[in-house]
């Protein structure tokens, strides 16, 4: 059985309590979301539980195929906002990582005039990071 077709908590092994006992929409988006197998997770999904940094060491490489197709895929919050998330996880992860790390560092280079052009000027955008790739 590959990866991809577990969930997050199988592949934890690490199954939270009821979702009942935690107050936050959040939260419980975060219970259920780690319920999926990754392979059946959408964008928005996929783009949330990596901007909690949960199971990001599963579902980076998912991330990473997803910007490749469609470098400002976005979820339910603003073009590009996989990406953003993607840009934001711990640098301690990306340290462990350096083979995603360069794959992700490849990705954005590639794809510098599209982020330029769609999100360089957006009002509506966190700040723009990605000038340094």
């Amino acid at each position: 059985m590959g990866t991809k077709s577990k969930s997050i908590e199988e592949l934890e092994n690490d199954y939270w309590k009821e979702e009942s006992e935690f107050p936050t929409n959040l939260i419980k988006k975060c219970f259920e979301y780690r319920k999926i197998k990754i392979s059946e997770l959408n964008v928005e999904q996929l783009r949330l539980l990596i901007s909690q940094n949960i199971g990001i060491e599963h579902l980076i490489p998912l991330a990473l195929e997803k910007l490749e197709q469609n470098i400002i895929i976005e979820g339910d919050l603003y073009e590009g906002d996989l990406l953003d998330s993607v840009s934001k996880v711990p640098i301690e992860f990306w340290n462990n990582n350096s083979n995603n790390f360069e794959i992700f560092r490849n990705i954005v280079a590639s794809k510098k005039e599209i982020i330029k052009t769609k999100l360089g000027k957006k009002k509506n955008r966190p700040n723009n990071r990605y000038h340094d790739f």
